[in-house]
């Protein structure tokens, strides 16, 4: 595996892996994770004579390698595995960079909440579905997830409520931003989406994960925000270091940046190029 052809990750990836209790502080040591997550991976072929490979640890936390026929690394994904409630989603389209974007739903057939860019752990199934006659779904249930970049905690509502007087602009107590879709005023010609958002809400669960491999613990979170939609995030032990625990998270708040990555629930369709 070429770890140095792997170019489409800038500092911040370091920050995701940390999310999820890995330790990546330089290239050289980013690179060797990644070497030691393909050695413990689950490999599977993939279309057109690529391979994925799958390294899930403790408490859900995810990376996924892709790995083109010369064995040059393309795509690094590391995510938390959700397990909160599905979302009724539409306009579910892929983008040449591999982000999925799609409008979250009230309901099923209901209204939009708000149009999202997500990394998807699914995202060969749904490219491979596209290939094929009858093409891939725009419509399905997707089981968010997310990595925070930044985030605060509260110790209740009312304590959240409080933070957001003289606050310009003031957010509601559960928001979902895209913030990803926003183009910077500054930004180039290649710029894309990405799957990024602001969000905050009431935390549902906590628990504290010790990482087996990278020598670090995060805490896994499921939040509510906006229309009740869950997201189950990853924090860094670094990133909450008074966090309450497990026991303690009743009635907390937090709000925050995050990387958004989920699942579609799909499965390799019968027949699709390996």
């Amino acid at each position: 595996m070429a770890v140095e052809a792997d170019r489409s990750h800038g500092g911040i990836m370091t920050s995701h892996f940390g999310a999820i209790g890995l330790k990546a502080g330089s290239r050289q040591e980013y690179g060797e994770l990644l070497r030691r997550l393909y050695a413990l991976g689950r490999a599977e072929p993939v279309d057109g004579g690529s391979m994925r490979v799958v390294w899930t640890g403790s408490g859900g936390a995810r990376v996924e390698l892709e790995i083109d026929c010369e064995g040059s690394l393309t795509h690094v994904l590391p995510a938390l595995v959700p397990r909160g409630a599905p979302v009724p989603v539409r306009g579910i389209a892929l983008a040449p960079d591999g982000v999925a974007h799609m409008e979250l739903l009230d309901g099923v057939g209901g209204r939009t909440l708000c149009p999202l860019p997500v990394e998807l752990t699914d995202r060969v199934e749904l490219r491979a579905l596209g290939r094929r006659q009858g093409g891939a779904p725009t419509e399905g249930f997707v089981r968010l997830s997310a990595l925070a970049e930044r985030i605060d905690l509260y110790e209740d509502r009312a304590a959240y409520d409080a933070a957001q007087r003289g606050r310009e602009p003031a957010f509601a107590p559960e928001y979902l931003i895209p913030s990803g879709l926003f183009r910077p005023d500054d930004s180039g010609r290649d710029w894309a989406p990405a799957a990024q958002a602001l969000f905050a809400g009431g935390v549902v669960t906590a628990e504290r994960v010790e990482n087996e491999i990278g020598g670090g613990a995060f805490h896994r979170l499921r939040v509510r925000t906006l229309g009740g939609i869950e997201v189950d995030v990853a924090v860094s032990d670094a990133q909450l270091p008074h966090a309450p625990a497990p026991d303690g998270w009743a009635g907390r708040w937090v709000e925050g940046a995050f990387f958004m990555t989920g699942s579609l629930g799909l499965g390799t369709p019968r027949g699709a190029a390996r």
